[in-house]
C-alpha cells in the first residue's frame, strides 16, 4: 500500500504556523517508510494563501504503477496533501484545491507555470541502496548543493531526481529559498535515504539574537562557520553580518578550519547566513527546526547531517538506521559538553532560524 491514514502521525496541536512557506520538498516512498517525515515536515503550515498545489516529480517508470492512473512519486504526495489540508490544516472547507502535476522526465525543465497561489512541492527521494556511511555524506552535500542553487555537484547523483530542482530553480523567483528541516532512511544495511524542506520566502531581517555565517567550495565541503551573539547593549546591524562573512570567507581560504587545513585549493564561494531567534520557555526541542545552546552550539542543519532520529549522534560504527524516533536531547548535551570542552549544566536554550544565502 502506497498510502495509508494511519501512517500520518500528524496531530493539530503540533502545527507551527509560519507566513512564509511556499512548499516543500517531500519524499515519495509509500507512507509505510515516509509517514514521520511527512508528518514532521507538514507540522509546518503555510498561511492559507493557495487554491492550487503544484506536484513536481520525475518518474522512475515509463508507464504508471498505481491503478494504472498515477506514478508513485506523484501519488504519494497527492494523497497526503489531500488529507492534510482537510483533515490536520483544516483548509478544504471553503473549496478543495486544485492539484497540478508536472512529470518533468515529459514536459521538460523549461516550461514556465504560473506559481500565483500555488502551494509548490517537489517530491523527490535520496541515496538508494547505498551503504549507511557512504550515503550520509553524499546525502548531506546533496543538500547544501540544493539549498545553495549548486546543483552542477558530483554529490547531486544520489537525489531521485536532480531534474526535478532544475526546473524548481526554473520557475521560482529569486527571493525563495530551501531550508532543510527533517530526514530519515529505511531500516536495512542499503536503505533509502528520505530527506525533507521547507520552501520559504526571504523577509526582512528582524533584529535576531544570534547570526552564524558557514562557508562552501564548490564541492559543497563546508570550509568555516563563525557566530555572533548580540545583546541589547550590542545589538545586530548590516554592517556586522558583512563583516563576519569576509571573515568567513578570508579564513575559508587561509586556513579551512572546517577540513583541517585539507584540500585549500578547491575555490570557496557560497556561504548561508543562519539568523537565530531564540524560542520561548517550554517549547519541546524539533530536531532540525532547532538549534541549541549551551556554553557551545549547533546549528538546526548539525542535527540532521550528525544525529539519528532518536538523538543518537551517529558514529563511525553504525551500519543501520535505527526504527526509534523518540528525540533523546541527553547524547547532544554531552556532544556539546565536549565542543566546551567542560562539562556544565545541562540547562540549554532553543532557537529557531531564517536563512539567506549567497556567492562570491
Amino acid at each position: 500500500m502506497w498510502f495509508n491514514t494511519e501512517d500520518i502521525t500528524l496531530n493539530k496541536k503540533d502545527i507551527i504556523q509560519q507566513n512564509d512557506i511556499n512548499g516543500y520538498v517531500l519524499p515519495h516512498a509509500g507512507t509505510t517508510y515516509t509517514g514521520k517525515i511527512l508528518s514532521h515536515t507538514l507540522r509546518f503550515r503555510p498561511k492559507n494563501f493557495f487554491d492550487k498545489i503544484l506536484i513536481i516529480y520525475y518518474p522512475a517508470n515509463d508507464t504508471f504503477n498505481i491503478n494504472n492512473k498515477y506514478y508513485h512519486e506523484f501519488y504519494v504526495i497527492y494523497k497526503t496533501m489531500k488529507y492534510i489540508c482537510k483533515h490536520i490544516w483544516g483548509y478544504e472547507k471553503k473549496g478543495a484545491k486544485k492539484y497540478i502535476s508536472y512529470n518533468v522526465r515529459k514536459r521538460g525543465i523549461n516550461k514556465k507555470i504560473d506559481l500565483k497561489k500555488t502551494l509548490v512541492i517537489v517530491s523527490a527521494d535520496f541515496s538508494h541502496f547505498l551503504p549507511l556511511q557512504e550515503a550520509i555524506p553524499l546525502e548531506n552535500c546533496a543538500a547544501h548543493g540544493i539549498i545553495n542553487r549548486h546543483l552542477n555537484v558530483s554529490c547531486s547523483k544520489v537525489i531521485d531526481m536532480v531534474d526535478s530542482f532544475q526546473y524548481l530553480y526554473n520557475v521560482i523567483p529569486q527571493d525563495w529559498y530551501l531550508q532543510w528541516v527533517g530526514r530519515t532512511r529505511s531500516a536495512t544495511d542499503k536503505g533509502v535515504g528520505y530527506l525533507s524542506f521547507l520552501i520559504r520566502t526571504k523577509t526582512k531581517v528582524e533584529l535576531p539574537n544570534g547570526i552564524f555565517v558557514t562557508s562552501y567550495d564548490n564541492e559543497m565541503v563546508a570550509r568555516e562557520c563563525l557566530g555572533e551573539w548580540f545583546t541589547e547593549k550590542n545589538k545586530y546591524t548590516k554592517q556586522k553580518e558583512i563583516k563576519l562573512i569576509e571573515k568567513v570567507m578570508k579564513q575559508s581560504v587561509l586556513t579551512s578550519r572546517l577540513t583541517n587545513g585539507k584540500n585549500k585549493h578547491i575555490p570557496v564561494h557560497h556561504y548561508s547566513v543562519t539568523y537565530l531567534y531564540k524560542e520561548k520557555k517550554g517549547v519541546p526541542f524539533i530536531r532540525g527546526w532547532h538549534g541549541i545552546k549551551t556554553r557551545a552550539f549547533y546549528l538546526p542543519t548539525v542535527m540532521l547531517e550528525h544525529t539519528f532520529n532518536n538523538g543518537k549522534w551517529i558514529a563511525s560504527t553504525d551500519i543501520t538506521w535505527p526504527k526509534e524516533d523518540v528525540f533523546d536531547i541527553n547524547p547532544t548535551l554531552k556532544s556539546l559538553d565536549i565542543k566546551a570542552g567542560s562539562k556544565g549544566e545541562q540547562n540549554y536554550e532553543l532557537y529557531y532560524s531564517k536563512l539567506r544565502f549567497g556567492k562570491k
